[in-house]
């Protein structure tokens, strides 16, 4: 993989804003893209598709063999549990996920995370940095299929022409981008869609309605699982066919890094992670749920004390339990660390966003880089 500096498109705003992208201040990078080979392109499927499978055989593992985890770990009451395990029986499907990679020296996806519930950073990766490609780099192919595996994917999902409610926090820019980019997606699959804020889903008797009145019967929602599970249990059971469904709470959190490490000790896609502190080396320490690189230090540890020799960054998630995760020592792009986003479609490798920083953590004001095949 390659760096290089490019100058930005003389209208780039107008078109990306014509495509909805309207929360690109500071984020949206045209001053650089990427460059991968073929062969790269092949590592990352592969990579995609064996984390994923590891990952839900983990979940299986944990859902079937350890639900003392899911209450002690992930604090996830009883009522919830038993939903998640008729959830999983059930074979709800899902929808999309991503994998947060990054690269080792010898060009090896090693997995940071994986953002299995409410995954961003979708509108950029499919569309936006497509249209660019077919701008400047017309010639060239670039590893993105993720349009066309969502279309295909709610075909999967459900029969045709019924209708899929989309709820978010609509107070967010980036959240209502997303949602609405979605719910295009499924409109082009052939349903019909209705996108509201997540406050106005009204549960009555174990049934959300929408502020119509109308039953909600499919609901895809950009809201985590936890926050759910905090604010309403109750929510999190009713009689709704959600999209994430329950089960993925087993994986959209940094806990299960530990159960994958345990699991799948050797495989070159795996950084050895643990719940408790260990007794020497150098760690990044992640809250068991964080989001946008909060609460994350990279740390020290001799004989069981730590010392952080990276800070840690702000947040609202440093009073829960922590993971620690190997660290892996980051490459450096012209000064620019990046993290390659993998999307899993429909259980299918589909495509890659690359967002970089300054600094070794990715956070919600890392740059989207755009790339191409070469």
């Amino acid at each position: 993989m390659k760096r290089f500096s490019i100058g930005p498109r003389p209208d780039y705003k107008a078109k990306i804003e014509r495509l909805g992208f309207d929360f690109h201040s500071d984020y949206w990078c045209e001053q650089a893209y990427y460059a991968i080979s073929p062969e790269e392109v092949e590592t990352l499927e592969e990579a995609t598709r064996e984390a994923y499978r590891m990952y839900c055989e983990a979940a299986s593992y944990v859902i079937e063999r350890a639900p003392d985890f899911m209450m002690r770990i992930l604090g996830i009451p009883d009522i919830v549990c038993e939903r998640i395990q008729a959830s999983w029986n059930n074979d709800d499907l899902s929808l999309y996920g991503r994998f947060d990679f990054m690269l080792d020296e010898n060009g090896i996806p090693k997995i940071l995370e994986f953002n299995a519930d409410t995954p961003t950073s979708l509108l950029e990766a499919s569309v936006i940095q497509w249209e660019w490609k077919e701008d400047l780099f017309p010639q060239h192919d670039q590893y993105n299929g993720i349009h066309e595996g969502l279309v295909q994917s709610w075909k999967d999902m459900f029969p045709e022409g019924c209708e899929i409610h989309f709820a978010g926090a609509l107070d967010n820019n980036e959240d209502t981008g997303n949602l609405q980019y979605l719910a295009s997606t499924a409109m082009e699959a052939g349903f019909s869609t209705r996108v509201l804020d997540i406050n106005a889903l009204n549960l009555q008797d174990g049934v959300f309605y929408d502020p119509s009145g109308e039953r909600i019967h499919r609901c895809f929602k950009l809201y985590p699982w936890e926050w759910m599970m905090e604010e309403s249990p109750e929510g999190c059971v009713a009689d709704v066919h959600w999209i994430e469904p329950l089960w993925k709470l087993v994986m959209s959190n940094k806990a299960i890094l530990s159960i994958v490490s345990q699991l799948f000790p050797n495989s070159p896609y795996i950084l050895p992670a643990h719940l408790s502190r260990p007794r020497s080396g150098t760690y990044c320490k992640k809250p068991v749920y964080s989001r946008e690189g909060h609460n994350i230090s990279v740390v020290e540890i001799a004989e069981w004390n730590e010392k952080a020799i990276r800070p840690e960054t702000a947040g609202d998630y440093g009073n829960q339990a922590y993971v620690y995760q190997e660290y892996l020592k980051p490459t450096a792009y012209n000064g620019r660390y990046p993290v390659i986003g993998s999307w899993i479609i429909g259980g299918e490798a589909a495509g890659i966003g690359i967002r970089e920083s300054k600094s070794e953590i990715t956070d919600n004001l890392s740059e989207f880089i755009p790339h191409i095949i070469e």
